[in-house]
């Protein structure tokens, strides 16, 4: 009876023991769970063990993001390491700044290459003004060494525009940490604000982040959904730069914006994200059954009537939206209330569709007076 005894502990100890060799070696190859994603495309983060993160950012790039005192987990040794939460950042968009208001950390910006004068963003005004925060130069002539002197736990940029590949190249030559937030490529509007995900990885941020998000998400289905059967405003959207004549393609986040909001986007046979350049010639002629058109420029840079319009682009004085009055223009702080959503959408539904939203106020779009 003790022999049997004796062989029955040892094969329950056995057991056991290759109980706990597979517990470890399940726990050891566990996949890593990946955020999900609504709408956004250009980004992906996964969570590792040891509390860190493989993002891989819109360039495609993939960097760690570790516990600060914390070491990367095996087998991910040789990609570039961020320490978080971040403290020091740069940010080379202005959209990145607004995405970094609802997290409550504009107050880790460093460096900037947006000036004083072209900020709207009270906290980064002040920062810039105060010497907290660097004024670096624009994107396509930064000051590289000013950038170092900073020592930043990461520079947030974008690419496939503006010399942003470039500034990205030079920074990660410099072994500085890059990470690219392309949340202009983006075909959803909500799948732009999502990039809020991105940027709050590198701060421990991401139930504040998902709180924000679905809330904003909440509001913009239930007006979308409101404009989901109206007759639709016949809509075009355009920026004249240095001559050239430039709208959004058709499955960019502007396209759909409008949309949502209730129009008809004239020129959504243009394909891909971003924007397309085209002659004034064309232009013209695709616009000429606009009923509104927004005029991606601000009073700030000069478009303060439809009189600075035809300064630009004088063919288009006959333009029957032109003549009707019915031209928009950007808020100055348009390109910095990427977290203002749903009040861009209220605005322009509501000049959209004027009837059904009597009284309001538009805040991000601005009414051009004829001269």
């Amino acid at each position: 009876m003790r022999r049997y005894l004796s062989v029955l502990v040892v094969v329950l100890l056995l057991a056991l023991l290759a109980g706990c060799r597979t517990s470890t070696s399940t726990a050891e190859k566990a996949p890593a769970r990946e955020l999900k994603l609504a709408y956004a495309k250009g980004f992906q983060i996964e969570y590792l063990e040891k509390g860190c993160k493989l993002v891989t950012d819109g360039d495609g790039k993939k960097l760690l993001l570790c516990p600060r005192g914390g070491k990367p987990p095996a087998g991910y040794e040789n990609l570039p390491v961020v320490y978080t939460p971040v403290k020091r950042v740069v940010v080379l968009s202005t959209t990145q700044a607004a995405l970094l208001k609802p997290l409550g950390e504009l107050g880790s910006i460093v460096g900037v290459s947006t000036p004083a004068k072209d900020w709207y963003i009270p906290e980064v005004k002040r920062g810039i003004e105060e010497g907290r925060i660097a004024y670096l130069g624009k994107l396509e002539a930064l000051d590289y060494e000013k950038i170092l002197a900073l020592k930043p736990d990461v520079v947030f940029t974008f690419t496939k525009a503006m010399g942003g590949d470039q500034a990205a190249a030079r920074l990660r030559e410099l072994g500085v940490p890059v990470a690219v937030d392309n949340e202009w490529l983006e075909e959803n509007p909500l799948g732009r604000l999502e990039w809020v995900k991105f940027l709050a990885a590198f701060y421990d941020k991401e139930k504040e982040a998902e709180s924000f998000f679905a809330q904003t998400e909440k509001k913009v289905q239930e007006l979308a959904d409101k404009l989901k059967n109206v007759p639709r405003t016949k809509v075009v959207w355009v920026s004249v730069w240095g001559g050239k004549v430039y709208v959004p393609r058709g499955n960019s986040y502007t396209a759909q914006l409008i949309a949502m909001a209730g129009g008809d986007y004239l020129m959504k046979n243009l394909e891909g994200v971003g924007s397309a350049q085209i002659t004034p010639e064309e232009f013209y002629r695709q616009a000429r059954e606009a009923e509104v058109m927004i005029y991606a420029s601000s009073p700030n840079y000069g478009t303060k009537s439809v009189k600075d319009v035809l300064k630009q682009a004088p063919l288009w004085k006959d333009l029957p939206v032109i003549q009707q009055g019915r031209v928009y223009c950007l808020a100055p702080d348009y390109w910095q209330s990427l977290d203002e959503l749903t009040q861009q959408l209220q605005d322009l539904a509501a000049i959209f569709h004027p009837d059904m939203f009597p009284g309001h106020e538009s805040k991000q779009f601005l009414k051009l007076p004829k001269e």
